[in-house]
C-alpha cells in the first residue's frame, strides 16, 4: 500500500519526499515530524516492492529510509539493497535504522547515502538532518569540496570518488555534514574556527548542542580507520580546530 498525504502549499512549490518503513507506526511519526516542519508532500512506502515501484516513478527532494524493511532474511537488509540501486538518483537519502550491527552506518554512506541516523530518532535532530538534506544540491558544483591544495598530512580527497576523504590511505566513511565541517576545518589547519563559520554546515536552525554531535560523529569515522585520531579538537566557547602535526 502507497499512501500520499499532502499539505496545503506555502510556498511555489512543495517539498516530495518519501518515507520508506515497514513499521507503520514508525513511519506514521516521521511523516508526522516532516509535516509539521516542511511544506511537503509526504509519499509513504512499506515494503521493498512498494519502494521499487515508487522510486522508479516519482521525482522527490528527498528519501528517509529504513534498512530493514520486513521480516525475513531476504528482508533484513533491502534498504542497502534499493540504496545500491539509488546511487544514480539525484536525490539525497536518509537511511534510519535500528539494527544494531556496527557496520552499518560506513556501509550506508559507502552507499552514498546523505545522513545516517540510529534509532530511537531524536526529533529536533532528525529535522535538523532534513533540513540541511534539502538545502543540498547534488549538481552543484560548489559541493565538490576538494578543489584546493595544503592538506594537512594524512589527509587526502579520495582521487577516485567525488567528496570522499583519505586518512592514511584509507576511506573515512562521513556524512555529507560531516565532511562539510571537516572542510571548514582544513581550509586553516590549527587555527581555531568559530561556531558562526561552522554552523551554517548544519540548518539554518542549528545549535552548538547539534554541531557537536556531528563532530563527534566525525571523530568516530576517522577512529574507526585510525584508533589514534585525534586531529580534531575543541576550543571551548570558541569553535573546533584541525590539530596541525608539530
Amino acid at each position: 500500500m502507497l499512501t500520499y498525504v499532502t499539505r496545503p502549499a506555502l510556498r511555489h512549490s512543495m517539498y516530495r519526499i518519501a518515507i520508506i518503513e515497514d513499521v507503520a507506526i514508525e513511519s506514521e511519526r516521521l511523516k508526522a515530524l516532516i509535516c509539521e516542519s516542511f511544506d511537503a508532500e509526504v509519499l509513504q512506502a512499506f515494503t521493498k516492492a512498494e519502494a521499487e515501484d515508487l522510486l522508479g516513478r516519482e521525482t522527490l527532494d528527498l528519501v528517509v529510509m529504513d534498512i530493514e524493511l520486513g521480516t525475513g532474511p531476504k528482508n533484513r537488509y533491502a534498504g542497502l539493497g534499493l540504496l545500491s540501486d539509488m546511487r544514480d538518483k539525484p536525490w539525497p537519502t536518509i537511511v534510519v535504522s535500528g539494527m544494531p550491527e556496527g557496520n552499518l552506518r560506513g556501509l550506508a554512506l559507502t552507499l552514498h547515502a546523505y545522513e545516517f541516523v540510529a534509532k530511537p530518532v531524536d526529533d529536533q535532530d532528525f529535522v535538523h538532518k532534513v533540513e540541511h538534506a534539502l538545502n543540498w544540491d547534488r549538481g552543484d558544483p560548489g559541493k565538490d569540496l576538494f578543489g584546493a591544495d595544503g592538506w594537512p598530512k594524512g589527509l587526502q580527497p579520495d582521487a577516485d570518488k567525488k567528496n570522499k576523504l583519505l586518512w592514511k590511505g584509507k576511506p573515512v566513511q562521513l556524512t555529507m555534514t560531516e565532511l562539510s565541517i571537516i572542510q571548514c576545518l582544513i581550509e586553516q589547519p590549527g587555527t581555531v574556527v568559530g561556531y558562526k563559520r561552522l554552523l551554517p554546515n548544519l540548518s539554518s536552525t542549528a545549535n552548538v548542542k547539534a554541531l557537536a554531535t556531528h563532530v563527534s560523529g566525525a571523530r568516530r569515522a576517522f577512529r574507526e580507520v585510525d584508533p589514534q585520531f585525534d586531529h580534531i579538537d575543541n576550543e571551548p566557547g570558541k569553535g573546533y580546530v584541525w590539530k596541525i602535526e608539530l
